[in-house]
């Protein structure tokens, strides 16, 4: 599509945009061959506003959002080139998370997606939080963000404040987080606030404080037990910046949420143990 096709059905009415979409089903065709595109004016501003703007308005069938379904969930979308640094193929993953999390929160009022579906997309973007090497945040002016970590995150909120969200996907998503924080890179671009979020709705689904606090632990016990076994590396310190990046923030989460105090003063006594060191 050219920049003047995308303009001229931005400038239609709801009604208009809609039979124009019936009547041309190859513009879904582009924009589900576009999410991952490299060009940020591009994927940005013309793709993914478009695609938001049709689901905004109930312009895309069930059977549209199905294919696009189908299409993202795995190898072609979250999963695309997984374990790959520096190459075009992050903006594919990413994205792909972006327009399923635009779908499952939309899917909240449809209900299109059954729960194997849904189920399938949880474990994938479980897997794409955790196994994700290419961590850049902004690439480049061409490019832009590419954040496949963060939008994971978005992902994995869309799917936990869902109905028909499973709670045996809680301890991996708790996992997936602990995982980035030992891929040997410091998160600069509020990743923290990112998992964070991903906590604070599983803490909202209900799930039981205890959970967290072992989960909490857990960080720290490895945490000294890296440094007893391997030395303060430079992998270990990158770590606990990390942790306690996270563990800041995660505090001030809770604080201004007024829940969870047992938590709370968990994570707190960390904090203070940690942040003393060096």
């Amino acid at each position: 599509m050219l920049v003047e096709d995308y303009d001229e059905l931005f400038e239609m009415s709801v009604d208009e945009r809609k039979h124009y979409i019936q009547l041309n089903p190859t513009i879904v065709e582009n924009l589900l061959d576009g999410v991952g595109e490299e060009d940020a004016a591009i994927r940005d501003q013309y793709n993914y506003r478009l695609f938001i703007q049709l689901l905004t308005e109930n312009a895309l069938s069930e059977m549209v959002i199905n294919q696009f379904v189908d299409h993202l969930f795995a190898d072609k979308g979250l999963l695309a080139n997984i374990g790959e640094s520096g190459t075009g193929a992050v903006f594919q993953r990413s994205y792909s998370a972006l327009y399923l999390a635009a779908i499952v929160n939309a899917d909240r009022q449809l209900s299109y997606l059954n729960k194997e579906q849904l189920e399938q997309i949880t474990q994938n973007a479980i897997d794409l939080l955790t196994k994700e090497q290419d961590l850049r945040s902004y690439v480049n002016i061409q490019s832009g963000w590419a954040h496949s970590v963060a939008n994971a995150c978005e992902l994995l909120c869309a799917i936990i404040e869902h109905p028909e969200y499973s709670i045996r996907f809680t301890f991996q998503i708790l996992q997936a987080i602990r995982a980035n924080l030992w891929k040997d890179y410091v998160f600069i671009d509020d990743e923290d606030e990112r998992f964070c979020n991903v906590i604070n709705a599983l803490i909202v689904k209900g799930i039981e404080e205890d959970l967290f606090i072992e989960w909490f632990e857990q960080l720290f016990d490895q945490l000294e037990a890296s440094a007893y076994a391997q030395g303060y590396s430079a992998l270990w310190y990158k770590a606990r910046t990390n942790q306690l990046n996270l563990s800041k923030t995660l505090y001030f989460y809770l604080k201004f949420a007024n829940r969870h105090e047992k938590l709370r003063s968990t994570v707190s006594i960390f904090i203070q143990r940690w942040i003393k060191l060096g």
